[in-house]
Formats: C-alpha cells, sequence, structure tokens
C-alpha cells in the first residue's frame, strides 16, 4: 500500500524506519474517524503511525498528542511511542499485535466496565499534567462555532441550567483521556488493557471520563452505580449525571462540525442522531431537576 507522498517521505527520513527498505514494508490502514492510522510491518517490526486528520487540526493542538501519549505509556496504561514530529503532529507507536478492540457488549459486561473504570482511575490519580484544559460548555461552543444548527444551539440553550449547577462545586481537574469510547481500549495478549488515541487528553474532572465510559455501557442505575458510585461518593452523583447529559450534546456538536468539514463517516450521523435522541429525553426526565439542584 503506498501512501501520500508527505507519509511517504517518513520511510527514508526517520531512522526507525529507515533502517528497513520501504519495499519490505507491509502497510494497512487501521482507519479512523478523524485521524488516520496504519499499521507498519517489516523486518520484524509491527507499529502503529499516528497521522493527523485535517478537520481535527482547527480543534486539537496536534503537538501535545505524541506527549500525551508517551507520559501515559510510562504508567504502563498506553502503547510506547517510538518516534514523533510535534510540530507536524504524527508519532508512531509499538502496535499491540494479537490486541482486540473493546465493543459496546464489553463495556456492557460488568467485570469489563469495573476494569475500564480502574484503568482511568489509574490515570486520574497520576502525576501526570496534560498541557490543555478541557471544559463541557468550552467544547460544545467550540463545535458550535465550527458548525452551528438551530437544533444544536437550541439544545445549547437548553444547558444553560446544567452550566450553571456545574460552575458551583467544581472538582479537582485531573488527567483525563476525554475520549474513552471502546474502540480507544485495547485488550492484550496478556488478558491487560491498554488505552489509545490520546489526541484530547486534558486536564479535567474525573467525571468527564466515567460519564463518558457510563454513556456507552448503557448499563441500569443499580450497576452503574455500584462501579460508579465508590469511585466519586454518593454526593457527586447528581454532579455525574449533568456530566452524562452535557457530554451528549458534545458528541452531537462535535459530529455536526465534523460533517460540516467534509467528513463523510456514515458513523457520525448515527452518533450524532443517538445523543440527540438520548440527550432530548434526559431533557424530560423528572430527575432532570433533582440533579441541577443537587449538583
Amino acid at each position: 500500500m503506498r501512501l501520500d507522498p508527505e507519509i511517504e517521505d517518513l520511510f527514508p527520513t526517520v531512522p526507525l524506519l529507515a533502517v528497513i527498505p520501504r519495499e519490505q514494508w507491509h502497510v494497512s490502514s487501521l482507519g479512523g474517524l478523524t485521524n488516520r492510522s496504519y499499521r507498519l510491518q517489516g523486518g520484524g517490526c509491527d507499529l502503529v503511525l499516528r497521522w493527523p486528520g485535517e478537520s481535527a487540526s482547527r480543534y486539537l493542538d496536534r503537538a501535545a498528542e505524541s506527549g500525551n501519549a508517551d507520559a501515559v505509556a510510562k504508567l504502563g496504561l498506553a502503547p510506547a511511542v517510538l518516534a514523533a514530529d510535534t510540530r507536524r503532529g504524527w508519532y508512531i507507536a509499538e502496535f499491540e499485535t494479537g490486541a482486540r478492540a473493546l465493543s459496546g457488549d464489553d463495556f456492557r459486561n460488568l467485570a469489563t466496565f469495573a476494569e475500564v473504570v480502574a484503568l482511568l482511575g489509574t490515570l486520574h490519580c497520576s502525576d501526570i499534567r496534560f498541557p490543555f484544559q478541557q471544559g463541557l460548555f468550552q467544547a460544545i461552543d467550540l463545535y458550535l462555532d465550527l458548525a452551528p444548527t438551530p437544533l444544536m444551539i437550541d439544545l445549547r440553550r437548553q444547558l444553560d441550567p446544567a452550566q450553571t449547577a456545574l460552575r458551583r462545586n467544581p472538582g479537582p481537574r485531573v488527567p483525563c483521556h476525554i475520549d474513552p469510547n471502546p474502540a480507544n481500549f485495547l485488550r492484550r495478549c496478556d488478558g491487560s488493557l491498554c488505552l489509545i488515541d490520546w489526541e484530547f487528553a486534558a486536564m479535567e474532572e474525573p467525571l468527564w471520563d466515567l460519564a463518558a465510559i457510563a454513556l456507552e455501557a448503557a448499563l441500569d442505575e443499580a450497576a452503574e452505580r455500584a462501579v460508579i458510585e465508590p469511585r466519586i461518593g454518593a454526593r457527586q452523583w447528581p454532579r455525574f449525571e449533568l456530566y452524562k447529559t452535557a457530554l451528549l450534546l458534545v458528541a452531537a456538536s462535535w459530529c455536526e462540525m465534523e460533517r460540516a468539514a467534509g467528513n463523510a463517516a456514515a458513523d457520525l450521523v448515527h452518533l450524532r442522531d443517538d445523543r440527540i435522541r438520548r440527550l432530548q429525553a434526559r431533557l424530560v426526565d423528572p430527575r432532570y431537576g433533582i440533579w441541577l439542584a443537587e449538583a
């Protein structure tokens, strides 16, 4: 497989790759909604190249991603970074040979869900300091600025009370992944989990990551509480529910913004519509007023 000329230029210029002739490298695409990821196999090496997508460069600091991934790799939570160019935003890491990505069904398994929570807890309790700070409504407003639509703007207005409630008792900012969807968790051959794709990583309340995985798992409340509440405490539950509510619009507005930028991935429409439907349901949920009052 031949790649764009700019990517092909890495083979003779990056020492890690240049020691093996280009014709001996087998390249296969690993896909991705915004980035381009490639598996590079040759000379006994098995690597993954993360190449930044153009649309995401409008709202992400590409220079930070490889540093984020490298810092987390030192904790044993991510594959080791072997080469990187912070200016252009690409990096090469070890490919987790034999690993498989988790799915939504895996997240609905309580034992696996608890493993995911524990991995994120290790990250949240670490002394890593990502250079970027995130915010729920900061993200939403950024995406809406890039792709305003009447529906998204109306949903943003309906979330004003949630924004006010969440401003009352902010928690400490800790290192967070920000995009912990099932496909970003890999089950290694030895049974352990690792986490990939650190482009969104930022300092945020741990509730962001925990609410995001809860939305993906869609467990019943009793099962969700059994795993999450020991991590955050019962008093944080209303705030946790508001994070889940706001994250639905973070995802929907991101999808809309990516589509406006020309990203034709079919999954974006399905994800956007699902998140809008779930958000609208939560906004009329009788418990929403309680979450607002008690957050």
